[in-house]
């Protein structure tokens, strides 16, 4: 009996398909060490589709992260924050962010493997879709010292201490998972979003007047 030729793929799932096997494979590879021989073999696509559908390596990996950011601010309602007290939108803008991770898993290891070398952050495209992140912790900050209750601080420094957490926490996540199924977790296995808020938190009363700034 003839094979049956294969039915073709739409451009959508087509395009979906790569952007999901790119994902996994630069989150657990790097970028550099991610081929498009790899990614077409993850898809049973022909690797000139990569550059069909994004124009290159390049292309794919910064429609990917365009839209690991965009599904993490997805989670964020930015009315919901400003309609909250100031001191406790940085505990509410950390829980958002820990539901956009679990939305978007591959971005922290994205993220984590490309800083090692630097290769992709440093592109103009990619620093402008990780600081649309970081605007909404500088508001946060500065609409907070405007209503008095945080001192004047780095936003980059409240940043990087906020998303470094969150980003370590995910990245450990199937470590710690895998200690706590065999019983092997001496500690607990924290909630992400109740982490998230202990840290906000934590923040928030390290940036109240009256805390020691830096001399």
């Amino acid at each position: 009996m003839p094979r049956r030729a294969p039915k073709p793929r739409n451009a959508e799932v087509s395009r979906a398909a790569l952007m999901e096997a790119g994902a996994k494979l630069f989150a657990q590879k790097g970028f550099a060490a991610t081929s498009l021989d790899m990614i077409a073999a993850e898809t049973g696509l022909n690797k000139a589709m990569v550059a069909y559908y994004f124009g290159s390596k390049t292309g794919l990996y910064q429609a990917i992260l365009d839209d690991g950011v965009s599904r993490l601010l997805a989670r964020v309602d930015v009315d919901a924050l400003d309609a909250a007290p100031a001191d406790r939108r940085l505990p509410a803008f950390a829980r958002a962010l820990a539901r956009g991770f679990e939305a978007a898993p591959f971005l922290p290891g994205l993220l984590v493997q490309d800083y090692l070398s630097g290769e992709q952050q440093m592109r103009p495209e990619a620093a402008a879709s990780l600081a649309r992140n970081f605007q909404v912790t500088r508001a946060i900050l500065e609409r907070g010292q405007i209503a008095g209750v945080f001192r004047e601080a780095d936003p980059h420094q409240v940043h990087l201490a906020l998303i470094g957490g969150l980003v370590f926490l995910r990245i450990t996540k199937p470590f710690r998972d895998g200690m706590q199924a065999e019983g092997r977790l001496p500690y607990s296995n924290p909630d992400p979003e109740e982490f998230a808020e202990f840290l906000g938190e934590m923040l928030s009363r390290g940036l109240a007047p009256g805390t020691p700034a830096k001399p």
